[in-house]
């Protein structure tokens, strides 16, 4: 899409707002906020913006936190159905803010959450009754050559920026994606097969798969960006008889928290006008930064808070944002509660076992968590959900916490009340496996996927690679453009060679149905990357860490092979089925003096379903770029098609 851009002129007036600085960490998911406000940087202020006392924009915790409706689909003898409308619709997302222009699934945002039962089919008509353009205004600022130190993209307003005028044109057209479902490629929301205003979109789902919370999401392809941020997104539940049977809270006691991050724009006197704003900052002409605004939502509300007993909670955690990461803690009197979080699923089902998180929960965009917390420690008190910053302990007054804990909600504990019956089982989920080594393929080759920063184009890269024979290694001349060496942890060198990375490349990963690949994906980049893979889910074998300073970035090559570090652990929730992974550290920023280590996550992916999908980078800013095509087909039809990679 074209970027074309006017410039947007700065508001008459526009009173100084407070904010906390160290926002060279706003673009990836550890943004910072102060207690309740944020502002627009006043340019005779060169330090940055004083506080001011008339500089309140929004109050934190004023609003309780909502619970998206339910809708469950009706029996049609054999198999369920389900009617969802898309149309336009103003939501309330904090009291203080007029209401928000958005694109919604039945007129909430998030939109309902379909409630179904493991093993009931299920067709959901997706009709498109959304009117008007796209209800965001799109900005860009930026400089070239390098970040800048307290990005715009941390105050409300379009002050500064220039407008990317070719989005306010965007029509209504629609591609519905149930992300995680194991569904066929006709009917998995392919991002090109657009639907629109007063169409349908007719998908059948299986729904055989583990019970496990997914989310549907608009899809459109190169402008997602724009259409989920408008509000199109809302999740879906499967349960089934396992999951019953252990006594889970249920009902008031089971809560959905849907995360996401928004900005408004101001008016001319500096209040904010519930106008959405989609703001990113550029370097050079294309080269966009991960999305990042300034005000956190949970269920479509700005800073809730949400009365809770002193007993056993069940929170689906879903990261719905464009990009943001969310490394979360649940703070008591300032200072996180180690093993306060108790992780019993991930994105595809219930783990073996509760986990603990002593440290933070981090999702990236797309990734899901089910999560257990007692709050009867708490009795009689307010406790926090932050968004913390990697390396940094809350309450810790060696370090500027005070910069680096962004609130997302609070939990306001009652002093009385039953704790409830309910006690943490020591088992789960006894059909749960992780997979053994006889589990994996072997004698194959993986795929490599290899994520590069930006190049000549000055985008974001996904390399399909290839390996080189050992022969043919030995004649290429380093550093060779698109040629990657990697030394693993046994000193063994493999040499590979770029196949693809543009969407329209051709030569599409083809894959055998009902087979399992291992796939390696290395980041090379200076930031982390989600990575999804559609029609398709995975386990998590390994984190590693990488020197990849050997690889030059003018050349786009390796001058030296990039080099095994150490083993890194996974995470509580990266121990079940997943369908999205972060590849790259939480708190990976910037380069450090010595570069920044790189990370291989692997993966083994099986593919019970077929079709054409893709695989890509699931920071919706990136997706354009960081997209390529899988297709899944029946293995005789795979090889006799002489075409597979």
């Amino acid at each position: 899409m074209e970027t074309a851009s006017a410039e947007i002129p700065d508001p008459p007036s526009v009173a100084r707002r407070t904010l906390l600085r160290g926002s060279a960490i706003a673009g990836l998911g550890a943004f910072v906020s102060s207690s309740s406000v944020f502002a627009a940087p006043d340019p005779a202020s060169p330090g940055g913006p004083e506080p001011s006392a008339d500089g309140l924009l929004l109050t934190k915790f004023k609003d309780p936190l909502r619970t998206p409706p339910v809708l469950r689909p009706r029996d049609r003898g054999g198999h369920d159905e389900l009617t969802v409308r898309m149309r336009t619709a103003d939501v309330t997302v904090h009291s203080e803010l007029p209401a928000v222009r958005m694109w919604t699934y039945e007129g909430s945002y998030p939109g309902p959450t379909i409630e179904t039962v493991r093993g009931r089919r299920l067709r959901v008509t997706w009709e498109n009754g959304l009117t008007g353009n796209v209800p965001v205004t799109a900005v860009e600022f930026g400089r070239p050559g390098a970040p800048m130190p307290d990005p715009l993209s941390n105050y409300p307003g379009t002050r500064g920026c220039q407008e990317v005028a070719a989005v306010a044109g965007l029509e209504p057209w629609a591609a519905v994606h149930l992300h995680g479902m194991l569904t066929g490629g006709g009917n998995d929301g392919w991002m090109e097969n657009l639907v629109a205003p007063g169409e349908v979109q007719l998908s059948a789902y299986p729904n055989d798969q583990a019970a496990t919370t997914l989310w549907y999401h608009d899809h459109t392809h190169h402008v997602s960006r724009f259409s989920v941020y408008a509000g199109l997104a809302g999740l879906f539940v499967s349960r089934n008889e396992e999951e019953r049977a252990l006594g889970l809270p249920e009902g008031r006691h089971e809560v959905p928290l849907v995360l996401s991050d928004r900005n408004f724009a101001l008016d001319d006197s500096g209040a904010l006008t519930g106008r959405l704003v989609h703001k990113v900052e550029m370097v050079g002409t294309k080269l966009m930064r991960a999305h990042a605004a300034p005000y956190t939502l949970v269920n479509g509300v700005v800073w809730p808070y949400l009365e809770v007993q002193p007993r056993w909670y069940r929170f689906r955690i879903v990261n719905t944002a464009n990009s943001r990461i969310y490394r979360l803690m649940l703070l008591a009197d300032g200072r996180p509660v180690p093993g306060a979080l108790q992780v019993i699923g991930t994105d595809q089902g219930l783990i073996d076992r509760p986990r603990p998180v002593d440290g933070a929960l981090n999702l990236s965009s797309g990734e899901r968590a089910d999560v257990l917390v007692d709050f009867s420690p708490f009795r009689g008190r307010s406790v926090k959900l932050v968004n913390t910053m990697e390396g940094v302990t809350p309450g810790d007054s060696s370090t500027r916490h005070d910069l680096l804990e962004p609130d997302v909600m609070q939990f306001r504990v009652a002093g009385r009340g039953s704790t409830g019956r309910f006690t943490l089982p020591k088992t789960l989920s006894p059909t749960f496996e992780r997979p053994t080594h006889h589990d994996l393929p072997h004698g194959g080759r993986p795929r490599w996927v290899v994520l590069v920063g930006p190049g000549s184009a000055n985008v974001p890269e996904l390399w399909e690679m290839e390996e080189v024979e050992q022969s043919e290694a030995e004649g290429i001349t380093l550093p060779s453009a698109g040629i990657v060496q990697v030394k693993d942890a046994e000193g063994t060198v493999t040499t590979l060679r770029r196949t693809a990375m543009h969407y329209d490349d051709g030569n599409a990963f083809t894959v055998a149905h009902h087979g399992v690949e291992i796939w390696k994906y290395l980041n090379l980049a200076a930031s982390p990357h989600p990575m999804h893979i559609h029609l398709a889910h995975f386990h998590v074998l390994s984190r590693e860490n990488y020197d990849v300073t050997g690889f030059d970035r003018v050349v786009r090559g390796s001058a030296r092979p990039v080099s095994f570090l150490g083993a890194a652990e996974l995470e509580a929730h990266e121990l079940g089925e997943k369908d999205t992974v972060r590849v790259g550290t939480a708190g990976q920023i910037v380069p450090g003096p010595n570069g920044t280590p790189g990370e291989m996550v692997t993966v083994a992916v099986r593919f019970p379903v077929v079709g054409r999908g893709v695989h890509h980078c699931h920071m919706l800013e990136h997706e354009q770029h960081m997209v390529r095509p899988l297709v899944v087909g029946p293995a005789a039809h795979r090889h006799a098609s002489g075409h597979h990679h």
